[in-house]
């Protein structure tokens, strides 16, 4: 389950928007962490846009004490939340709805970062605001639970489709957050 206890490194954090980021998106919280797998880094960045943000992903720049940059890295935003399209006709993407926080993780970063020896992250938001996407109801999970076993924590849900369309190899995400909603990891299913 989510708390307060595991080990977090705090380090000065940028958000520095760059050329194409789209302005509205910020990071709300963030978890840097060492496991005996290799550090992982979770987030979650709200829209504070009035508009739907699609498409959206976080790219990190580590830096070392130096300044000198050490590696990047992007991920993907996941929000759950899908649209569609010219109209609600045509392709389905993901976007994230205005105030609406979405989740990251990067569950495996590379060897070469070593969390006590960074200065500061730099984050960049790309995403893309589209016009005329319709929201597509339909898709979610329900009934979320927590399962403790000998194995660890797992977590149990249906995946509902109420489209008008077949889902193929969906995937599904739950981040454990702590009480102000910090992600402190993640766990999948496909």
């Amino acid at each position: 389950g989510a708390n307060d206890d595991r080990p977090f490194v705090p380090v000065d954090l940028s958000n520095t928007p760059m050329d194409g980021d789209v302005t509205g998106l910020t990071l709300v919280a963030f978890t840097l962490l060492e496991r005996d797998s290799g550090p992982e880094l979770y987030a979650a960045v709200r829209n504070d846009a009035d508009a739907p943000v699609c498409e959206g992903g976080m790219m990190t720049s580590f830096f070392d004490k130096a300044g000198e940059l050490v590696t990047m890295v992007a991920s993907v935003l996941q929000s759950g939340r899908l649209y569609r399209l010219d109209g609600g006709a045509g392709a389905t993407i993901s976007c994230i709805d205005p105030g609406q926080t979405a989740m990251t993780a990067s569950p495996d970063l590379p060897d070469s970062i070593h969390i006590d020896q960074l200065g500061h992250l730099e984050h960049r938001f790309p995403a893309f605001v589209v016009d005329g996407v319709v929201p597509v109801e339909g898709l979610g999970v329900i009934g979320v639970k927590t399962v403790t076993g000998d194995a660890g924590t797992a977590y149990a849900g249906t995946l509902e489709n109420g489209l008008d369309v077949a889902v193929s190899a969906p995937s599904v995400s739950v981040f454990p957050v702590n009480r102000v909603g910090r992600p402190l990891g993640v766990a999948t299913s496909s």
